[in-house]
C-alpha cells in the first residue's frame, strides 16, 4: 500500500479539531500541520477553513482523489467537502477530472498555479477599467484617490504578467 492508498478513520467535524496526527494509517504530525495551516490560511481569505484544509490535503496527494476517499481520509462530512471542492473549482485551485466508463468524480490541486494569476490578473484588468471609469465623473480627492487606485492595480497586474512570463521562460530553460 502506497502513502497515496492509507486510510484514515479518525471523526472530525468540518471545521474544527485537529486532524489525525501520526501512526498507521493517519497523518504525520507534519502533514497534519500543513493541511491545519492551509486551512487558517484561507479562512483569512474569506473561504470556510474546510475549503482550506481540502486544498491543503490535495497539495499533498499524488494523484487525484474521489469524494469518498476524501470522506474516509479527513473524516468529514461528504456534502461539506464537495462544496470544498466546487469553492477550489471556483478559484481554480482544483480541477475535477472523470475515469473512463465512471460517473465517479476525482479532484485534484492544480499544479500550474501561475493560471490562478492569470485568471485574477483578468479580473484586476476588469478592475482597473472600472475604476478608471470612475475618474473622469469623480471630484477633488476622490478623482486622485481613483486615478491612483487604477494606476496602482495597473501596475500590479503587468508586474503579474511579467513574473510569470519570467517565471515560464526559467521553467522552459530548464526542461
Amino acid at each position: 500500500m502506497t502513502a497515496d492508498e492509507t486510510t484514515h478513520d479518525d471523526d472530525l467535524t468540518p471545521d474544527s479539531g485537529p486532524l489525525p496526527s501520526t501512526g498507521s494509517g493517519e497523518f504525520s504530525a507534519a502533514e497534519a500541520s500543513f493541511i491545519s495551516e492551509m486551512g487558517s490560511l484561507m479562512e483569512r481569505w474569506g473561504l470556510p477553513q474546510a475549503t482550506g484544509r481540502l486544498f491543503g490535503y490535495l497539495l499533498l496527494r499524488n494523484k487525484p482523489v474521489d469524494l469518498d476517499t476524501m470522506t474516509r481520509e479527513l473524516g468529514q462530512a461528504k456534502s461539506g467537502l464537495s462544496v470544498a471542492a466546487r469553492q477550489l473549482e471556483a478559484w481554480t485551485l482544483v480541477r475535477r477530472t472523470t475515469r473512463p466508463g465512471s460517473r465517479r468524480i476525482d479532484y485534484e490541486a492544480v499544479g500550474d498555479l501561475q493560471h490562478l494569476l492569470l485568471v485574477n490578473n483578468a479580473h484586476m484588468r476588469k478592475f482597473t477599467e472600472t475604476l478608471t471609469s470612475g475618474v473622469p465623473v469623480a471630484r477633488g480627492e476622490a478623482r486622485d484617490r481613483l486615478a491612483s487606485l487604477a494606476e496602482l492595480f495597473n501596475g500590479y497586474v503587468e508586474q503579474t504578467e511579467a513574473l510569470v512570463a519570467d517565471w515560464e521562460a526559467r521553467r522552459t530553460a530548464a526542461s
